[in-house]
């Protein structure tokens, strides 16, 4: 059994705990991947298992123990998957493949979470479905703006059922030779059909655009052909996700080949409030009361997770690098100010967003170690003159 196991997949297992504690049990199975000893891999994949379980760690030892299970039996799904496909023309890899997918934690809407559910549901429950004459597809699209959490919906299913990940790498399924797209579509179904998997089409868009467009050629239309007779052909034993920032670029016939359809919009105040909650906590944030925290919410609710994600981790880093004892409501708004403003302003600025946000002048003073008169006299300037 040949097993080539990236090292990082390991690392997300047991990111929770100190990786020093585990620094033997890790550095033997990076050796021994390297050196694909599958024999050694296991054997000190398990002697790390047991050791997270003894020490409380049962989700991430069972994780291992469950990977270790779907490839130790398996050589089949090993040997099928590690023949990874690759451009003909570069001769580089068209998809990589996460054989242990985890999400730390997936913050949605209640309507979006029930939805994922009942497509997850659904797959678990194939047989009943179809035992009853109902049909079954195993096809799922997700839609909307940038960092709003399709990656990591198409990581929680995948995780959830068991299963490995089987990304598309655009970058390199894309071929500059004609008709190498289409054929490049085609190799990466044909891989995913191999074992069951999530195979995951990120940036759908790029090979799924209407066909109509006046300003594309005829490539399009031969690689959109491609990819509805490949989604047809594709085994029910694994499931299709497809993610895109531009639904309304799509192929009308594409989206006909999804029987769900889940929007994934902008967080709203409640998911934005219990995002941050999952972030380490570095300081103390209890003077921080409700009204304070429904003020940093509506701040950031024009922003997708992922520039939610970036202001929190500048507001921890710089609690951690002032040795802050305390973070207050000013330290949430002024990097969503900084970040809004992609680093160009000025003090003035600042104290003017600050104190229409509800920030008392004392405040501002305090936290700019300046004089409240000066603080009011940056507000009796205004900003633009």
């Amino acid at each position: 059994m040949n097993i080539d196991i990236a090292p990082n997949n390991w690392y997300c297992i047991i990111s929770r705990k100190e990786a020093s504690m585990y620094y033997t049990e890790i550095t033997k199975i990076i050796e021994a991947g390297m050196r694909k000893d599958s024999t050694k891999v296991a054997s000190y994949s398990r002697l790390l298992a047991k050791k997270l379980s003894g020490d409380g760690e049962k989700r991430a030892s069972n994780r291992i123990l469950s990977v270790l299970e779907k490839m130790g039996n398996g050589n089949a799904v090993m040997d099928a998957l590690t023949a990874m496909p690759v451009d003909q023309e570069s001769r580089l890899d068209i998809a990589d493949v996460d054989y242990a997918p985890d999400v730390d934690s997936l913050i949605l809407s209640e309507s979006v979470q029930d939805m994922l559910n009942d497509f997850k549901d659904t797959i678990q429950n194939k047989s009943k479905m179809m035992s009853l004459g109902l049909e079954f597809r195993n096809t799922l699209l997700l839609y909307g703006p940038p960092g709003c959490g399709k990656t990591s919906a198409a990581k929680y299913l995948a995780s959830e059922l068991e299963l490995p990940l089987v990304t598309a790498k655009f970058d390199t399924l894309i071929s500059s030779l004609l008709g190498n797209t289409a054929k490049n579509i085609h190799r990466i179904f044909e891989f995913g059909k191999k074992q069951p998997c999530v195979l995951f089409l990120d940036e759908f868009d790029a090979i799924a655009k209407a066909r109509d467009d006046a300003h594309e050629l005829g490539e399009l239309k031969r690689v959109v052909n491609s990819l509805l007779q490949n989604i047809d052909d594709f085994s029910q034993d694994g499931i299709l996700i497809a993610a895109t920032n531009h639904a309304q670029m799509l192929d009308k016939a594409v989206w006909r080949r999804f029987q769900t359809v889940i929007e994934l919009p902008k967080p709203g105040k409640d998911e934005i409030r219990r995002y941050i909650t999952q972030f380490p906590k570095v300081a103390d944030e209890s003077g921080i009361n409700e009204p304070q925290w429904r003020t940093i919410t509506d701040s950031m609710s024009d922003l997708s997770y992922s520039d939610i994600k970036d202001v929190v981790q500048n507001v921890l880093k710089k609690a951690v690098l002032k040795e802050k004892k305390e973070i207050e409501c000013a330290d949430y708004l002024v990097e969503v100010f900084l970040f809004k403003n992609h680093g160009n302003y000025n003090q003035e600025e600042v104290v003017k967003f600050l104190y229409e946000s509800g920030v008392a002048q004392k405040q501002i003073a305090r936290y700019y170690s300046i004089s409240e008169r000066q603080v009011r006299n940056f507000l009796g300037k205004g900003v633009n003159k």
